[in-house]
């Protein structure tokens, strides 16, 4: 599926693709709602709301080129991705805040006037998001990968995961050992 240019949504007919052979087939598929190719996850299990909305966003970002992940830092990402990424780990929103390094006022104020981060608390949201991301294709499911990130790890130090990602160090502890884990190696 061809991808659109990030944020923007692909409309139009459905395509009709008549495959070469004896037993000619139309089949018609629909242009997809959204700014990537939703065949990373099936849209009947991309969660709804907030969730859902940054999810889409998360991996729409991950998958695009690095000249538009910078322009997209740079713009800032919409401060309801907080809620949704919130929704997604299945943690307090005032956790989120603080690994992005918002106060939770800041990030109500931002919420309330649907304003956009800075490009440092976008970085950071991305950061995140990226190892979210990681932790569900290591773990093949979004409730055991919330649920590994919020558990204490051995391999760092006894802390929980999630704990550790507030810094760049700390994202980079977490995605080692979840090589471990998706390699068999010692964590």
């Amino acid at each position: 599926m061809a991808k659109a240019p990030f944020g923007r949504k692909q409309a139009g007919n459905p395509q009709t693709f008549t495959p070469a052979g004896p037993a000619s087939l139309r089949v018609e598929q629909a242009q997809s709602e959204y700014s990537v190719a939703a065949a990373r996850t099936p849209a009947s299990i991309v969660p709804q709301g907030a969730a859902g909305a940054w999810l889409l966003y998360r991996d729409a970002f991950l998958d695009s080129p690095p000249q538009t992940q910078i322009s997209e830092i740079r713009k800032g990402a919409p401060a309801s991705n907080l809620i949704g990424m919130a929704e997604a780990l299945r943690v307090p929103r005032e956790r989120v805040y603080q690994l992005v390094g918002l106060s939770s006022s800041t990030a109500k104020r931002k919420l309330a006037r649907d304003e956009t981060l800075d490009p440092l608390m976008t970085e950071r949201l991305i950061r995140l998001g990226a190892i979210e991301r990681l932790t569900e294709e290591t773990f093949g499911d979004a409730d055991l990968a919330s649920e590994w990130l919020q558990t204490a790890n051995l391999g760092l130090g006894n802390e929980t995961p999630l704990s550790l990602l507030d810094t760049e160090i700390g994202c980079r502890e977490v995605s080692r050992v979840l090589s471990a884990i998706a390699y068999g190696g010692a964590a």
